[in-house]
């Protein structure tokens, strides 16, 4: 079907439609507007109205890289909701683009491996250190890709090897408070509320502590395929 652009006849807004050649072009931008115009009555106007001049510049904004905010801030210059924008420019076939991030290189996969257990911002700060810039939405598609999870890592959360030797949280965490287990906090975002920053331990750390304390674990109830893996290597 054909395109083609008009002008809205109750608040002068300029929009762009396809419509069948059978029929006449839109004479309305939006379904207040058409009740308006269609009853030909005083109502309520549309509460946001964007003129020829914020057109211009949400289509300006739309040609150029969308990824960073700037929809957001125009939005707030314009003095309109972002819904509104994002709305408008889809329905004048606008769509948003975002700026392709680089390759990444192999020591920004080395260093994300290295610190894949913290959480996705303080992986960022890392990057940044050794002058590398990537968003937190791109080191979190680049865990999941490279598998970089906890179980993938070579140690465990203390909920995970509590169900690995079948014990109660309590245990572990009064091995980590001992010294006995060498642990160390993930860095993440959670509250107490949410039950703290978790730990993580590393499989050494848990070969030697099972070494030096397996007289205070009950092998019976210890997960024996993991248990033969781990001693295994």
């Amino acid at each position: 079907m054909p395109t083609t652009d008009f002008k809205c006849e109750v608040c002068g807004q300029i929009g762009r439609r396809w419509y069948q050649d059978e029929l006449r072009p839109p004479r309305f931008c939006c379904r207040a507007c058409q009740i308006i115009g269609m009853k030909g009555r005083e109502t309520k106007r549309p509460k946001y109205v964007i003129t020829q001049e914020m057109h211009e510049k949400i289509k300006k904004a739309y040609q150029g890289d969308t990824g960073n905010g700037e929809i957001r801030a125009l939005a707030k210059r314009l003095g309109l909701p972002r819904w509104k924008v994002t709305r408008y420019a889809v329905r004048q076939g606008w769509l948003a683009t975002q700026k392709k991030e680089p390759p990444w290189s192999e020591e920004e996969i080395r260093l994300l491996k290295r610190n894949a257990m913290h959480c996705p911002e303080i992986i960022q700060k890392k990057l940044k250190q050794h002058g590398y810039d990537r968003t937190v939405n791109g080191i979190v598609l680049k865990k999941k890709r490279m598998r970089f999870t906890a179980e993938n890592l070579g140690g465990y959360s203390a909920s995970s090897l509590c169900l690995c030797l079948g014990v109660d949280a309590k245990f572990v965490l009064n091995a980590i408070r001992d010294g006995h287990l060498k642990a160390k906090k993930r860095k993440t975002n959670r509250t107490e509320k949410q039950g703290g920053d978790p730990w993580w331990i590393k499989e050494k750390d848990i070969k030697a502590f099972i070494t030096d304390n397996v007289h205070s674990i009950d092998l019976r109830k210890v997960d024996k395929y993991w248990f033969v893996d781990l001693l295994a290597g």
